[in-house]
């Protein structure tokens, strides 16, 4: 009867042995078999490859963490499927020689949105010939007196509206009725423009001769083919006329300074800011058209930006080539197809993959490298002896 506590044969259990749980499976399980000191041979080459093996190692390990912390942009096309919906242009574009009170920027697009006067969000800076800003009241050099006529003359408008002179010098006002007269002076300016001239609008245009004119902010449009344009309102044409004495003679240069579809983003370019067009005689008609792509930039974070890129054409017309008037346009028509742009690394399991690869690698190749130059080695003193022993 085998004692309790016994193993097979009357044998304790390893465990009583002191011999641990398991340790001739685990030891059969090694697939780093080891050698002992005495059976280890070194050679010169071996450490010659060592070194090369190390150095390697090295430089890809740092090859790899260059490329683990490249930041990349991917990008995609897709179909827009935000149409309907709108977008801010944000611009800023100076006119050296147009005073602010000539320069009117319109809205025009396909879906019906026609705006002749833009100033929601829209300032106008006054500039001196040098390109100082002008404030309020501040009158420009060498006009101070007829800006005062102006000023008067400007004071009596308000209170009793235009007083319109016929151009073969009558100056009576036109009445149909007591107190009637200005509202048709009002109609006959916007039929007839070039009959009547507004004296008050004259004056006053007269003396901001010399002045240029900034116009920046925002304008909201509808993600539709439309176009902003810096022109002249009809109205206005029998003082300009008055005071030109020819549309030939505004000059209608000018410098984009900002013209964007949304907010920037990194890497974003904007043809058409800096662009500086001056014409030294005459007027001429600008026109630029705009191939708008609604763009996605997504960053590494998670938040997206919705803005816009575009490409441009121009085109140049003086006043005796199409006899248009003197007007800036710019034409935008939107693109079906949507750019999205993704920042992206590599992440960091594949960056721990690829130092596992590399390490495992280069001592595979170093072992081939090595045991073939040992045996070319030993082949060779093995050839030796026995030429030695002949």
């Amino acid at each position: 009867m085998t004692p309790a506590g016994s193993g097979r044969g009357g044998r304790p259990p390893p465990a009583l042995t002191g011999a641990p749980l398991g340790g001739l499976g685990l030891k059969a399980l090694d697939v780093f078999p080891k050698t002992i000191a005495e059976f280890r041979h070194k050679t010169a080459s071996g450490g010659a490859v060592s070194l090369v093996c190390t150095a390697l190692i090295v430089l890809l390990t740092l090859l790899e963490l260059a490329d683990f912390l490249t930041v990349r942009t991917e990008e995609h096309l897709l179909v827009d499927t935000s149409r309907g919906q709108s977008m801010d242009v944000e611009l800023d574009v100076t006119f050296p020689a147009l005073p602010c009170s000539v320069v009117h920027l319109q809205l025009h697009d396909v879906s019906g949105n026609h705006q002749l006067d833009l100033r929601r969000n829209i300032t106008k800076e006054r500039l001196d010939r040098d390109g100082s800003v002008l404030r309020e009241h501040e009158l420009p050099r060498g006009n101070e007196h007829v800006a005062t006529l102006a000023k008067a003359a400007s004071e009596d408008h308000g209170h009793r509206g235009a007083q319109l002179m016929v151009l073969d010098k009558q100056t009576q006002p036109l009445v149909v009725g007591p107190g009637e007269h200005v509202l048709l002076s009002r109609l006959l300016a916007e039929l007839m423009p070039e009959m009547f001239q507004d004296d008050a609008a004259v004056t006053q245009l007269r003396s901001h001769l010399g002045e240029g004119c900034r116009v920046h902010g925002a304008v909201r449009v509808h993600k539709v083919a439309g176009s902003l344009q810096f022109a002249v309102e009809r109205v206005d044409l029998s003082a300009i006329i008055a005071v030109y004495g020819s549309a030939d003679k505004m000059n209608t240069s000018h410098t984009v300074t900002r013209l964007a579809f949304g907010p920037p983003y990194p890497g974003l370019i904007n043809p058409l800011e800096g662009v500086r067009k001056i014409i030294t005689t005459g007027s001429a008609y600008f026109q630029y058209h705009m191939k708008v792509v609604p763009t996605i930039y997504e960053h590494r974070a998670g938040e997206a930006v919705h803005s816009s890129q575009y490409s441009f054409t121009e085109l140049l017309r003086t006043r005796g080539e199409g006899g248009a008037m003197p007007v800036v346009l710019f034409n935008y028509e939107l693109s079906p197809i949507m750019a999205r742009f993704t920042r992206t690394s590599r992440p960091l399991g594949s960056f721990l993959t690829g130092l596992c690869a590399i390490v495992g690698g280069v001592f595979t190749i170093s072992g081939v490298v090595d045991a073939v130059i040992f045996r070319l080695f030993a082949t060779h003193q093995l050839q030796s002896a026995a030429a030695r022993g002949e």
